[in-house]
């Protein structure tokens, strides 16, 4: 087979941080609509490889999920 090139396979496995926008979808049930909104205003996390996004999951969830608010001390006032 003289003049075909094998395509490179990517091991996705050690990806497991990056999903498409499609897969993303799928696997956090939002719509893959609301993804790309979210893209388009730069508020989600990712980076391209070539035209293709990758959707940072980890940083994706922790975006989603407020951090939980500190427990604050009620300060007694002495009078």
């Amino acid at each position: 087979m003289r003049g075909r090139k094998k395509k490179n396979i990517i091991d996705r496995s050690s990806m497991k941080d990056f999903n498409t926008i499609r897969e993303t979808a799928f696997i956090t049930g939002l719509s893959e609509k609301y993804l790309r909104r979210l893209q388009k205003e730069d508020k989600l996390p990712g980076v391209y490889s070539g035209t293709r996004f990758l959707v940072n999951y980890a940083a994706l969830i922790k975006s989603l999920n407020p951090p939980e608010p500190e427990k604050v001390e009620e300060l007694s006032v002495g009078r």
